[in-house]
This record gives structure tokens, C-alpha cells and sequence, in this order.
């Protein structure tokens, strides 16, 4: 994980990085809980394993489970990287 990186649960914010990087909301196919594996699909890397969901069944999981969307910072070089994780909400996350 990198020392320089932005966490958020702005649903705006989230849905415009990953669109920027190519990605949609997806799910574990082999499951019918959205909530137990949520995932984002880039660039179909992984066909048959993934499902693809709306960004709405996508969110409403993301929120049930406490989760934040964190990255590199933006601001900082390197900021590009399509480098994610789905983290545990907490302290110093930006609304």
C-alpha cells in the first residue's frame, strides 16, 4: 500500500475513478449476496469469474458494509494508477 493515498466514500467521487480507469461495479458470479463480493471489473480482466451490477445495487453493499474506496492521491505523481482497495471505514476518510 502506498504512504500517499486518498480514501473516500463519496459515491460520486468513487464512480468517477473507476469509470476514469475503465471500470465497473461488479460481484463474484459464482453468488447471489452482492454484499459478501463486491469487486470492480477493469477492462473485463476477469470474464466468467465477475458479474457485472448497477452502480445502485453496487453502493447500497458498499454502504452495508462499512467500506471505503481507497487509491493513490490524486495529487501527488503516480496519481494515475489504477492501484485500489475496498478498506474498512475508519478515521480519516474524506466525506
Amino acid at each position: 500500500m502506498t504512504a500517499h493515498r486518498h480514501i473516500t466514500t463519496n459515491h460520486d467521487e468513487i464512480r468517477g475513478w473507476i469509470q476514469a480507469h475503465h471500470g465497473v461495479p461488479a460481484r463474484t458470479a459464482t453468488t447471489t449476496d452482492t454484499a459478501a463480493a463486491l469487486h470492480i471489473d477493469f477492462a473485463a480482466v476477469r470474464p466468467g469469474e465477475l458479474e457485472h451490477i448497477s452502480w445502485e445495487e453496487w453502493f447500497t453493499a458498499f454502504d452495508a458494509q462499512g467500506l471505503a474506496l481507497c487509491y493513490p492521491d490524486p495529487h501527488l505523481r503516480g496519481g494515475a494508477s489504477a492501484w485500489f482497495e475496498l478498506v474498512p471505514r475508519g478515521g480519516g476518510i474524506d466525506p
